[in-house]
């Protein structure tokens, strides 16, 4: 036996997803998923979830009765936290709020047939999204800045975040809002 094990060999995304990709977007692991995200397409279609040097291709069920999966890419900048347990990947996206505050969207969960190394891959791409990161102190908790590596933007993209448990108050968003804006104006290293 080899190094590699079979389940180790290499999958090409498919023809579908490949011309969603941009122009300098190459794949760096791919993964066999049953169903969707969403849970929208029949668990028994094999569909894969693509991790690029973009973004997490997530697969999502059919539009208006098509039975092709779709997918779509959440940059790496916009994943929140991504878990792996149990040949399940969770992933939270993160959008921007009016205020330029991050709201957590719902985990989206994916099972994963044959993972590979797309775990890995996600942690590390999430992980060196991320150049700086604060805990701030708020009237009733806690919050986070954030400065983030976007794919084709110089410099770092900073985000404001309430952290959990905190609750979201004028006051609170006020304050993080304070931070987030010395944080925006400070010169770069």
């Amino acid at each position: 036996m080899g190094l590699l094990s079979f389940t180790d060999r290499w999958i090409r995304p498919p023809a579908e997803l490949r011309k969603l990709f941009g122009g300098s977007e190459r794949a760096l692991a791919v993964a066999e998923s049953t169903g969707s995200a969403d849970d929208a397409m029949d668990s028994s279609n094999t569909v894969v979830t693509v991790a690029t040097n973009l973004g997490l291709w997530l697969p999502i069920g059919p539009v208006d009765g098509q039975t092709e999966p779709r997918w779509r890419r959440v940059g790496w900048d916009r994943v929140v936290r991504a878990n792996w347990n149990d040949n399940t990947l969770s992933v939270i996206e993160g959008d921007l709020d009016d205020d330029g505050v991050v709201q957590d969207q719902p985990a989206v969960t994916i099972s994963l047939t044959e993972p590979r190394n797309l775990p890995a891959v996600v942690r590390t791409r999430v992980e060196a999204s991320i150049a700086r990161s604060e805990q701030v102190n708020l009237p009733g908790g806690t919050g986070r800045i954030v400065g983030r590596r976007v794919p084709g933007v110089d410099g770092l993209t900073w985000t404001a975040r309430i952290d959990t448990g905190t609750p979201d108050t004028p006051a609170d968003r006020e304050v993080l809002l304070q931070y987030l804006a010395r944080a925006t104006s400070a010169p770069t290293e």
